[in-house]
Protein backbone atom coordinates (compact mmCIF):
# COMPACT_ATOMS: atom_id res chain seq x y z
CA UNK A 1 0.00 0.00 0.00
CA UNK A 2 1.46 3.41 -0.51
CA UNK A 3 -0.07 6.77 0.71
CA UNK A 4 1.71 10.30 -0.33
CA UNK A 5 5.03 8.88 -1.53
CA UNK A 6 5.31 6.82 1.41
CA UNK A 7 5.21 2.58 1.96
CA UNK A 8 3.00 1.33 4.71
CA UNK A 9 4.29 -1.86 6.20
CA UNK A 10 2.27 -3.80 8.61
CA UNK A 11 4.12 -4.51 11.76
CA UNK A 12 5.08 -7.49 13.02
CA UNK A 13 5.50 -8.86 9.33
CA UNK A 14 5.37 -12.96 9.39
CA UNK A 15 8.90 -13.28 8.69
CA UNK A 16 9.87 -11.68 11.95
CA UNK A 17 12.16 -13.22 14.31
CA UNK A 18 11.64 -14.04 18.32
CA UNK A 19 14.14 -11.68 18.77
CA UNK A 20 13.57 -8.92 16.16
CA UNK A 21 10.64 -8.76 17.85
CA UNK A 22 11.95 -8.58 21.79
CA UNK A 23 13.89 -5.67 20.19
CA UNK A 24 11.24 -3.81 18.53
CA UNK A 25 9.17 -4.01 21.96
CA UNK A 26 12.84 -2.94 23.76
CA UNK A 27 13.60 0.36 21.37
CA UNK A 28 9.65 1.33 20.38
CA UNK A 29 7.57 0.84 23.10
CA UNK A 30 9.74 0.40 26.62
CA UNK A 31 12.26 2.71 25.80
CA UNK A 32 9.27 5.79 24.86
CA UNK A 33 9.00 6.56 28.96
CA UNK A 34 12.51 7.76 29.11
CA UNK A 35 11.56 11.22 29.06
CA UNK A 36 8.95 10.52 32.07
CA UNK A 37 11.60 8.88 34.62
CA UNK A 38 15.48 8.88 35.94
CA UNK A 39 17.86 6.69 34.54
CA UNK A 40 15.97 4.39 32.34
CA UNK A 41 17.49 1.03 31.42
CA UNK A 42 16.57 -1.12 29.33
CA UNK A 43 18.34 -4.85 28.89
CA UNK A 44 17.04 -6.99 26.43
CA UNK A 45 18.19 -11.19 27.91
CA UNK A 46 18.76 -9.97 31.39
CA UNK A 47 20.17 -13.02 33.66
CA UNK A 48 18.30 -12.33 37.19
CA UNK A 49 18.21 -14.99 39.93
CA UNK A 50 15.32 -15.11 42.23
CA UNK A 51 14.60 -17.49 45.25
CA UNK A 52 14.08 -20.44 43.15
CA UNK A 53 17.31 -19.94 40.22
CA UNK A 54 18.27 -17.81 37.58
CA UNK A 55 15.97 -16.71 34.92
CA UNK A 56 16.90 -15.36 31.30
CA UNK A 57 14.50 -13.07 31.41
CA UNK A 58 13.14 -11.40 27.65
CA UNK A 59 13.73 -8.25 28.46
CA UNK A 60 13.96 -5.91 32.37
CA UNK A 61 13.66 -2.16 32.40
CA UNK A 62 15.54 -0.41 35.48
CA UNK A 63 14.39 3.04 36.21
CA UNK A 64 14.18 5.51 39.16
CA UNK A 65 11.41 7.95 40.14
CA UNK A 66 10.79 10.69 42.92
CA UNK A 67 14.24 8.98 44.41
CA UNK A 68 13.12 5.56 44.27
CA UNK A 69 14.68 2.33 42.23
CA UNK A 70 12.17 -0.06 40.30
CA UNK A 71 12.46 -2.94 38.42
CA UNK A 72 10.22 -4.35 35.80
CA UNK A 73 10.27 -7.97 33.86
CA UNK A 74 8.84 -7.94 30.29
CA UNK A 75 8.14 -10.91 28.21
CA UNK A 76 7.73 -10.48 24.46
CA UNK A 77 5.35 -13.00 22.58
CA UNK A 78 5.28 -13.07 19.20
CA UNK A 79 2.55 -16.13 19.16
CA UNK A 80 -0.29 -17.00 17.02
CA UNK A 81 -2.57 -18.94 19.46
CA UNK A 82 -4.39 -16.79 22.15
CA UNK A 83 -2.23 -16.23 25.43
CA UNK A 84 -3.18 -18.94 27.98
CA UNK A 85 -3.29 -17.98 31.91
CA UNK A 86 -0.28 -19.99 32.34
CA UNK A 87 2.04 -18.09 30.57
CA UNK A 88 0.58 -15.43 32.71
CA UNK A 89 1.22 -16.99 35.79
CA UNK A 90 4.55 -17.50 35.03
CA UNK A 91 5.34 -14.02 34.49
CA UNK A 92 4.24 -13.54 37.93
CA UNK A 93 6.10 -16.23 39.43
CA UNK A 94 8.90 -14.44 38.09
CA UNK A 95 8.16 -11.01 39.10
CA UNK A 96 7.74 -12.59 42.55
CA UNK A 97 11.16 -14.37 42.39
CA UNK A 98 13.57 -11.89 41.67
CA UNK A 99 11.84 -8.81 43.60
CA UNK A 100 10.40 -6.71 40.54
CA UNK A 101 8.11 -4.28 41.24
CA UNK A 102 5.94 -5.23 38.01
CA UNK A 103 5.11 -7.62 35.68
CA UNK A 104 4.71 -6.72 31.75
CA UNK A 105 3.56 -9.31 28.87
CA UNK A 106 4.14 -7.52 25.38
CA UNK A 107 2.31 -10.13 22.55
CA UNK A 108 1.11 -10.33 19.50
CA UNK A 109 -1.71 -13.04 20.26
CA UNK A 110 -4.63 -12.17 22.08
CA UNK A 111 -5.25 -12.87 25.24
CA UNK A 112 -7.52 -15.22 26.56
CA UNK A 113 -10.40 -14.12 29.67
CA UNK A 114 -8.27 -16.35 32.41
CA UNK A 115 -5.21 -14.64 31.01
CA UNK A 116 -6.99 -11.35 31.80
CA UNK A 117 -8.78 -12.07 34.60
CA UNK A 118 -5.09 -13.30 36.24
CA UNK A 119 -3.43 -10.44 35.08
CA UNK A 120 -6.03 -8.12 36.65
CA UNK A 121 -5.90 -9.47 40.04
CA UNK A 122 -2.01 -9.55 40.47
CA UNK A 123 -0.80 -5.88 38.60
CA UNK A 124 0.36 -7.39 35.43
CA UNK A 125 0.18 -5.24 32.40
CA UNK A 126 -0.74 -6.62 29.22
CA UNK A 127 0.25 -4.94 25.60
CA UNK A 128 -1.44 -6.43 22.32
CA UNK A 129 0.26 -6.09 19.18
CA UNK A 130 -2.13 -6.96 17.02
CA UNK A 131 -0.74 -7.31 12.93
CA UNK A 132 -1.35 -4.57 11.28
CA UNK A 133 -1.61 -2.21 14.64
CA UNK A 134 2.02 -1.75 14.45
CA UNK A 135 2.00 0.56 10.98
CA UNK A 136 5.40 2.10 9.83
CA UNK A 137 5.96 4.92 7.56
CA UNK A 138 8.86 4.02 5.44
CA UNK A 139 11.74 6.23 6.71
CA UNK A 140 13.49 8.15 3.73
CA UNK A 141 15.96 10.64 4.20
CA UNK A 142 14.07 14.08 3.66
CA UNK A 143 11.75 13.41 6.69
CA UNK A 144 13.55 10.92 9.10
CA UNK A 145 10.40 9.53 10.13
CA UNK A 146 10.14 7.33 13.04
CA UNK A 147 7.44 4.45 13.15
CA UNK A 148 4.19 4.80 14.77
CA UNK A 149 3.45 2.66 17.03
CA UNK A 150 -0.15 1.80 18.10
CA UNK A 151 -0.80 -0.67 20.89
CA UNK A 152 -3.78 -1.48 23.23
CA UNK A 153 -2.80 -2.08 26.95
CA UNK A 154 -4.58 -3.94 29.66
CA UNK A 155 -3.76 -2.07 32.52
CA UNK A 156 -3.85 -5.11 35.41
CA UNK A 157 -5.29 -2.64 37.46
CA UNK A 158 -8.63 -3.72 36.78
CA UNK A 159 -9.54 -0.62 35.46
CA UNK A 160 -9.86 -1.85 32.09
CA UNK A 161 -7.14 -0.85 29.17
CA UNK A 162 -6.10 1.84 27.04
CA UNK A 163 -4.99 1.91 23.73
CA UNK A 164 -1.47 3.86 23.32
CA UNK A 165 -0.17 6.03 20.14
CA UNK A 166 3.52 7.20 19.77
CA UNK A 167 1.67 10.07 18.56
CA UNK A 168 -0.18 11.20 21.42
CA UNK A 169 0.86 14.22 23.59
CA UNK A 170 1.09 12.25 26.39
CA UNK A 171 2.57 9.10 24.90
CA UNK A 172 5.74 8.99 27.41
CA UNK A 173 4.14 9.22 30.30
CA UNK A 174 1.34 6.29 29.57
CA UNK A 175 3.86 4.14 28.91
CA UNK A 176 5.82 5.01 31.84
CA UNK A 177 2.46 5.21 33.99
CA UNK A 178 0.60 2.13 32.62
CA UNK A 179 2.94 -0.14 30.97
CA UNK A 180 6.39 0.37 33.20
CA UNK A 181 4.05 1.13 36.51
CA UNK A 182 5.45 4.44 37.66
CA UNK A 183 3.92 6.28 40.29
CA UNK A 184 2.02 9.27 39.45
CA UNK A 185 2.83 11.98 41.32
CA UNK A 186 0.05 12.13 43.47
CA UNK A 187 1.23 8.11 44.55
CA UNK A 188 4.95 9.51 46.01
CA UNK A 189 5.22 10.90 49.28
CA UNK A 190 8.72 12.43 49.45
Amino acid sequence: MIEDDHAVVRFPPAEITPARFEAFVADELLRSAGPEVDDLVVTLHDKLTGLDGGYDLDATVRYRFAGLAFLVIVEAKLHRNPIKRELVQVLYQKVQSVGAHKGVMVATAPYQSGAVAFARAHGIALVTVVEGRFVFVHRTPETGAHPALVAYVECGTGTGGMVLSAADEDHAECVATLVLGRPSGADVDV
